[in-house]
């Protein structure tokens, strides 16, 4: 039955410390100097930063912001090609003075002959020069002279005195290609022409007589290209001579060997 009082008393005691206790702190204390506190400006009240709590993803709705729509690029427009500078023409192999590339169809040729030949049963070397016209590489037309080169014994003259003879003849060249490659070719064709012969003394080379004579000299040959501008023929063929009566040998014929030299544009 005591503890009902004993409870209202410390509670009517309480009160009481209490407020003696805030008497005591508003009297002022005589050993400290008094502060004006009236103009003073209050200190503004302390603010605890805000702690964030951390969302997770499973909490909070992730939202995503649509991608925004591709753009249109236009193609650019390609520059016009450079135009390239021509290459250089490519240097010809061949000299200038070798001639045109491809050969015209009709070209010239010329150069200098040598025929040895048998004439009164002797040995007898003639020396000339042929030139003409090549009509489409294949058929030559031209012209040749030849001279003796050593006039071969005659025999005894009618009046007993040792005698020589010496001819010289010409005429028409023409040849045929029947069988023709890139550097040879096989030739077929002959001269046509004439000449004339002298009966003479050797130790003054006077002409005790004189003869003329019609000359067919057919041949069959090979041409061989030695470059673009010189070319060799050798051809054999035979002589036949038919010559008006005179007091030299009657027959003036024989075999031929022809080796020329023939320059143009081959």
């Amino acid at each position: 039955m005591y503890a009902p009082l004993l409870a209202l008393g410390l509670a009517a005691a309480a009160p009481e410390s209490v407020t003696s206790r805030d008497r005591a702190a508003q009297t002022p204390d005589p050993d400290q100097p008094l502060v004006d506190t009236t103009d003073a400006p209050a200190s503004p009240p302390e603010i605890e930063p805000a702690t964030s709590t951390p969302v997770s993803a499973s909490d909070e709705p992730v939202t995503t912001e649509p991608a925004a729509p591709p753009v249109a690029i236009e193609p650019a427009t390609p520059a016009p090609p450079v135009a390239a500078a021509p290459p250089p023409p490519p240097a010809d192999p061949r000299p200038r003075w070798w001639g045109p590339d491809p050969r015209p169809k009709v070209s010239g040729y010329g150069g200098p002959a040598l025929r040895l030949s048998g004439l009164n049963g002797a040995f007898a070397a003639f020396v000339g020069l042929e030139g003409g016209i090549n009509i489409l590489q294949r058929v030559t037309i031209g012209a040749s002279l030849q001279w003796l080169l050593n006039p071969v014994d005659a025999g005894p003259f009618s009046r007993g005195a040792a005698t020589r003879i010496n001819i010289n003849y010409g005429g028409l060249v023409v040849d045929v290609a029947y069988v023709r490659g890139k550097r040879v070719a096989g030739t077929v064709g002959g001269l046509l022409g004439g000449g004339g012969g002298c009966v003479q003394n050797p130790e003054n080379g006077r002409c005790a007589d004189r003869t003329a004579f019609f000359v067919g000299e057919p041949r069959a040959g090979l041409r061989v290209v030695l470059a673009p501008i010189v070319r060799l023929h050798l051809a054999l063929g035979y002589r036949l001579v038919a010559a008006r009566t005179w007091t030299g040998p009657a027959n003036l014929g024989g075999p031929t060997g022809t080796i020329t030299l023939e320059f143009g544009w081959f």
